[in-house]
């Protein structure tokens, strides 16, 4: 492998940044957070910081609308930041849904992966060997067994099982399904944005030096490739991001995946319920803002005293914008996925982040905070916010999803006639009749991606 992919350079550059404050940061992590790690993270600052408390009661709110001193303390240093009345954060209390119904006590990893191939657009021999494999993933997430073996064993065709493990292998968690702890490492690292140079070097890392990364002895790891420690603790950094045994976050003993919202259908129309189980009402606590109405207060009491004010706005400002921004990315998705929410998979829409943003004026980055990590609770099951966001190809009735023009391809290889079957070029122009303008690469990436054999070969065995 040649070392010519990492180097240095000086170079100068005038640029703007923008200064991100903890505050700021904190905000974004909020917004980020699905639903327990956000419970949990409240719960902590509530210990924390005694400027902030629970309500005994939701009609405390009228406090700080009439209290004119916070006013005042609003304009002092802080009028950059705050701009409505957020001095509490309430959750909603909807109490016509029963969210009984909709949680069951636990989801275990085969639960959650079998859900996930349910849904999946493959055919049902590719469902038969996927049951198989999930049922033999073990509980670390791995999958060890030969193919050949599975094949055999379900009296199926190794290249349905291939397809069974490829399909199962882009599901959540990611790295789930494979076979060694390199190739689990990789799938998250091509997961993430990372550079693919530095992922090679990764790859020859996890090849070559597993006895120098067990003893530790890392310049030896550095000198053989070339490459400065700095370097080398940056890869080792990436190398920490992943999550060498994806399947344990699904033991029992484990968190499980708990919905951020429910989708609730009512008389037709479908209504957005932010899960807020558990979350208290919160606010400022009256007795640290009368402390700031002292004159007489030290110097060093009032500015402890104005810091943890500070941070108790800032947390029930991100609260309140949290709850706005998913409401609202939420109910967009809803509007734009109406068809699928009501009538299945195959009416799923290309949708882009792109689109809910010009749609609810949320930066871009906004949503894709909003829509990592976190799941919605609908007719269909838990689905992840990501999954309602799928790829289109234009057509002459307007752009088409990518999963619906798979479907098709599907069925016409399965229908299609036995002596001659089609060629990729044949499939374009049937799609093209269709109106849906495709080019040929195109269908045999898909028809790839699939493990629909070529043409040829689909004669060969057909024979």
């Amino acid at each position: 492998m040649q070392n010519t992919k990492m180097g240095l350079t000086l170079e100068n550059k005038l640029s703007q940044k923008l200064m991100i404050t903890p505050q700021m940061k904190q905000s974004l992590n909020l917004l980020q957070m699905p639903v327990v790690e956000l419970l949990q993270e409240v719960n902590s600052i509530l210990e924390d910081n005694p400027v902030i408390e629970e309500m005994e009661s939701k009609q405390e709110e009228e406090y700080f609308e009439k209290d004119e001193f916070l006013e005042d303390l609003k304009k002092v240093e802080w009028d950059d930041y705050f701009q409505n009345d957020e001095w509490y954060y309430l959750p909603r209390d909807d109490e016509e849904v029963n969210f009984e119904k909709f949680v069951s006590s636990n989801e275990n990893l085969y639960e959650h992966l079998l859900f996930q191939l349910t849904i999946s657009d493959v055919s049902k021999e590719v469902k038969r060997a996927g049951e198989y494999i999930i049922g033999n993933i073990t509980e670390n997430g791995y999958f060890t067994l030969d193919p050949s073996v599975v094949a055999d064993e379900i009296n199926i065709g190794v290249d349905v099982v291939n397809e069974a493990l490829s399909v199962i292998r882009e599901f959540d968690p990611t790295g789930i399904a494979q076979t060694n702890l390199k190739d689990c490492i990789l799938k998250q690292l091509h997961s993430f944005d990372i550079n693919p140079n530095d992922i090679d070097f990764i790859a020859e890392i996890l090849d070559n030096y597993e006895e120098e990364i067990i003893i530790g002895d890392f310049n030896k790891v550095a000198e053989t490739l070339s490459i400065d420690m700095e370097s080398l603790e940056k890869l080792f950094g990436y190398i920490k991001m992943t999550d060498p045994k994806p399947g344990l976050k699904f033991s029992s003993a484990a968190r499980y995946v708990v919905p951020d919202v429910y989708i609730v259908e009512r008389d037709g129309f479908f209504d957005v319920v932010l899960n807020e189980e558990g979350f208290p009402p919160i606010k400022l606590n009256s007795y640290y803002v009368k402390l700031l109405k002292n004159d007489s207060l030290d110097s060093n009491t009032r500015e402890y005293v104005e810091e943890k004010v500070k941070n108790a706005l800032w947390l029930l400002k991100s609260l309140n914008q949290r709850k706005k921004a998913i409401q609202r990315v939420v109910e967009e998705i809803v509007k734009k996925q109406y068809d699928f929410l009501k009538k299945g998979k195959e009416f799923l829409k290309p949708l882009k982040l792109k689109d809910i943003a010009e749609a609810t004026g949320l930066h871009e980055s906004t949503v894709s905070r909003v829509t990592s990590g976190k799941y919605a609770m609908c007719t269909h099951g838990v689905l992840e916010l990501r999954s309602f966001f799928i790829k289109g190809i234009e057509s002459e009735n307007g752009e088409i999803s990518t999963m619906n023009i798979k479907m098709q391809i599907r069925e016409l290889t399965e229908n299609e006639p036995k002596e001659k079957p089609y060629s990729d070029q044949k499939i374009v122009e049937i799609l093209t009749k269709k109106g849906i303008k495709i080019a040929r690469r195109t269908v045999a990436k898909y028809r790839e991606s699939m493990n629909i054999p070529a043409r040829s070969e689909r004669k060969r065995n057909r024979r």
